[in-house]
């Protein structure tokens, strides 16, 4: 099938909808231009992403739920950050920050039903939805202060998806680098013994364990151990075995297929990836495809993460520019509706309850 008739056949209509600078002034107003959904009858999860935080605090938007709303996203994850305590310049806990940042949200955008909370897996929205589903997570295990109350209270405010380590060594155990001037803090080998606890943790309570930025022995610990499919939510493919920094070696990527789990490509433009394309970014994930199989890779934008992007993205409104150069390199529909949401959808619906 050519692009051309590929696109027509998956609804692609012209977006041209610029909201601006009202974005950033009015961070939580209503959606009032409605768009043709460019992906229709696609299934679209973003298991990791940070959209509409609060704005004196967070400046990008590239995940709003109003985009979500345009190209019919049915879900994308809400993460917490969790271990911004230790780098900021205020005295306030990793924990109280976290909640702070949930709190935000729930006071806001859920309160306003901009997005629906997604606290089981039939809570799960359709394609195409007029509500998009939030799903609650947690960047950094660092919130959890060392305490499986803590780990429990989370849970019950709503976090479904917890990502064990984010730029800082914690009680649960090692990230993969660590970014120039942060103190990386104390490194403990791999999995520790409270990360193991955890684990078992959130499988009885039935969440989704994120190995994202997980060091080697500490992914190699986790996937030894694990009962459940791990999701790598954001990341890329390393060329090597070593000096791979943020992206995934081979070796890795099948550790994690092996759990049954999926992968996350996200665009971000590090790792050998500035100044990429559309069609570069297409081809990595057909090596991916045929490293560890279409069914164990999948879309993590990490949108509102301020991080620098590859050429000609901007926003979640620009994956039908993915889908095209997917097209082009030999992917097909179903392969696409799989790496979109499809595969992500399967793990949710073995990690969390019914």
């Amino acid at each position: 099938m050519k692009r051309r008739d590929f696109l027509i056949k998956t609804g692609q209509a012209a977006l041209g909808i610029t909201l601006g600078s009202t974005l950033f002034q009015n961070p939580i107003g209503p959606l009032t231009t409605k768009a043709a959904s460019p992906l229709e009858g696609l299934l679209i999860i973003d298991p990791h992403a940070h959209p509409d935080m609060n704005a004196p605090y967070w400046q990008d938007n590239s995940s709003s739920y109003r985009y979500m709303k345009e190209i019919g996203m049915a879900a994308s994850c809400y993460s917490a950050i969790g271990d911004s305590g230790w780098r900021s310049k205020t005295n306030r806990s990793n924990f109280d920050i976290a909640v702070s940042y949930i709190d935000y949200w729930k006071n806001t955008i859920f309160k306003n039903r901009y997005v629906k909370p997604v606290l089981t897996f039939s809570d799960l929205p359709s394609p195409g939805t007029s509500v998009p589903g939030a799903i609650l997570a947690l960047e950094g295990g660092d919130a959890l202060e060392g305490r499986i109350d803590r780990l429990i209270e989370f849970f019950n405010r709503g976090v479904r998806i917890i990502t064990l380590v984010h730029y800082h060594n914690n009680e649960l155990g090692d990230i993969m680098m660590a970014r120039s001037g942060w103190d990386p803090g104390t490194y403990r080998g791999g999995l520790s013994s409270f990360g193991s606890k955890v684990i078992d943790k959130m499988q009885d309570l039935r969440m989704v364990i994120d190995v994202a930025h997980t060091s080697h022995k500490t992914l190699k610990d986790i996937t030894s151990y694990c009962q459940s499919p791990l999701i790598d939510s954001h990341t890329t493919l390393c060329t090597s075995e070593n000096k791979c920094g943020r992206a995934r070696s081979k070796t890795e990527m099948e550790w994690i297929a092996k759990t049954g789990g999926v992968v996350c490509s996200c665009p971000a433009a590090w790792h050998g990836k500035q100044g990429k394309s559309f069609q570069d970014w297409a081809k990595e994930l057909w090596e991916m495809k045929s490293l560890i199989g279409i069914e164990h890779i999948g879309i993590g934008t990490d949108g509102g993460g301020g991080l620098p992007l590859i050429t000609g993205y901007q926003d979640v409104r620009d994956l039908p520019k993915l889908m095209g150069a997917m097209v082009d390199v030999g992917f097909s529909r179903d392969e696409i509706a799989a790496f979109m949401g499809g595969n992500v959808h399967r793990v949710l619906s073995k990690c969390l309850s019914a």
